[in-house]
């Protein structure tokens, strides 16, 4: 690897000299084995589609649940926080000393074996949550310490990262308030007079606590600080898209108002497979609440799963609208997925008003593999980069599909043909279509051939100069990201000596 990577460094330093266009790596050239140490090496950008919840692998899963006193449920291969003294469960500690057990777990909580217990692919990965929720309901602060510390170790600072404070809180309120008929002027106005406000005040508290556990664990502000404590994390309010609709309206709305009330939560996003009946028949209603309470987008930035959908878990009608709806009504920036664009009703004006807005797709090749069984060519990828679409690789959830960012940027080589000027691109717009405020370092993002003028010919520097280059990385949280990731970039791309 450091072979092939001194190589292709001292050509792409030639070519810059000479002034010719061939200033790349042949990525399709390298071993495997080359191309995963390259793709770790190489600075990604950041990380915008990442449940945190299910980032983690089953071996710390199974590990927690042996300190926190938890114990399985052997027929169901499930964590329980508590367990009747029957033959059927065993304490965690006892569980996990059991070689059979501790391996038929792991499998439970993942998808490394397709057809596990006769499921499918897709009721294995959405199954699995029920089964290991438990193990890390107590350890939102170590789920989060594990998830940057996995990114810093393979060269990426940045993440949004998808979870859902005071769930349950929002979810009692909506059934409190009740549903006010599709009035959703009246529902929001019910949802405050209930008591949102001391939600969101629980629900910054609970990222206190998150972010201090974290950051305790991982030792930052020490000199023992581990690499970890360089991620910036942002966190997107995760609302479940099969609960009811006023449940799913109270945590929308909750969202909402924290990305007001605190700087680290940056946007909304919906979760929870978009196949259920649940999403299906409530999908127009979500676009519109979306729409209501961020004002299309505007007032708070939005990022919706969309068109995870196949013709194997949904119908055609299904397939032909729900990208459409996700940018048109809700206004989102960012579309998680958005696999099924190709079949969705104008389809090519729709994949050039993305281009034109800068509506980026979030990238999730082995999610996408394993759960709806498209990949290669029947994957949009290569569709959405020909028409100009960003898009931006991403996990999904790394713990249950066993696998890291640094791995679906070489899926992306292997099975997508991606150049590396594609990866350098999707590692780039991980960070300009992120919902970090300020301006950003490019005029152009998804192109990236002009620097923003107050910072023009001065990229790739280890600092700024001072005035108006320095002043903007200072005044902005995506300007300053950017400029760590374009020094790191030079870096990564200088020949060594």
């Amino acid at each position: 690897m450091i072979g092939a990577l001194r190589n292709w460094t001292t050509g792409l330093a030639l070519a810059l000299t000479c002034g010719t266009a061939q200033a790349a790596p042949d990525l399709s050239a390298m071993t495997a084995g080359e191309l995963i140490a390259f793709t770790k090496a190489m600075p990604k950008g950041g990380e915008l589609h990442n449940h945190i919840s299910a980032a983690v692998f089953p071996e710390t899963l199974l590990q927690w649940a042996v300190e926190d006193g938890f114990c399985v449920d052997l027929k169901a291969l499930a964590v329980r926080l508590a367990c009747p003294a029957t033959a059927d469960y065993k304490s965690a500690a006892a569980a996990v000393t059991d070689p059979e057990t501790r391996v038929a777990l792991i499998d439970s909580f993942s998808t490394r074996h397709p057809g596990f217990r006769d499921r499918s692919g897709h009721d294995q990965f959405f199954g699995s949550f029920s089964r290991f929720g438990a193990a890390s309901s107590k350890r939102s602060g170590d789920v989060l310490a594990a998830v940057m510390e996995s990114l810093a170790a393979q060269n990426t600072f940045y993440i949004e990262a998808m979870t859902t404070p005071q769930g349950a809180g929002a979810y009692a309120l909506g059934l409190r308030v009740g549903w006010k008929g599709g009035d959703l002027a009246a529902q929001q106005a019910a949802n405050a007079a209930g008591g949102l406000d001391r939600l969101v005040a629980a629900a910054i508290a609970e990222t206190d606590a998150s972010e201090g556990r974290a950051r305790e664990i991982l030792k930052c502000g020490t000199p023992q600080a581990a690499k970890g404590c360089q991620v910036t994390v942002r966190f997107l309010m995760q609302t479940i898209r099969v609960l009811p609709p006023e449940v799913t309206f109270a945590q929308l709305q909750l969202g909402v108002a924290l990305v007001a009330a605190d700087r680290r939560w940056v946007g909304l996003q919906m979760v929870a497979p978009e196949d259920d009946p649940a999403s299906l028949t409530h999908y127009r209603l979500h676009m519109k609440m979306v729409e209501a309470l961020t004002g299309r987008g505007v007032k708070t930035p939005v990022a919706l799963h969309a068109g995870e959908l196949t013709l194997k878990y949904a119908t055609p009608e299904d397939l032909r609208f729900h990208i459409a709806e996700a940018v048109r009504i809700a206004g989102a920036r960012r579309i998680g997925h958005g696999i099924d664009l190709p079949h969705e009703d104008g389809a090519e004006v729709l994949a050039a008003e993305m281009a034109a807005k800068g509506v980026l797709v979030e990238v999730n090749l082995t999610s996408n593999h394993i759960i709806l069984e498209l990949s290669g060519e029947q994957h949009p990828y290569r569709w959405l980069r020909q028409r100009g679409v960003p898009v931006s690789l991403s996990t999904y959830d790394a713990g249950i599909l066993r696998i890291d960012l640094s791995g679906e940027y070489a899926r992306a080589v292997q099975e997508q043909g991606a150049s590396y000027d594609d990866l350098k691109r999707s590692a780039r717009n991980a960070l300009a279509f992120s919902f970090l405020t300020g301006e950003g370092l490019w005029s152009d993002p998804n192109l990236y051939r002009r620097p923003a003028k107050a910072c023009a010919g001065q990229i790739g520097a280890e600092v700024p100069r001072p005035g108006p280059c320095a002043d903007l990385v200072a005044g902005s949280d995506k300007a300053r990201e950017q400029w760590r990731h374009e020094r790191a970039l030079k870096l990564f791309e200088t020949p060594p000596r």
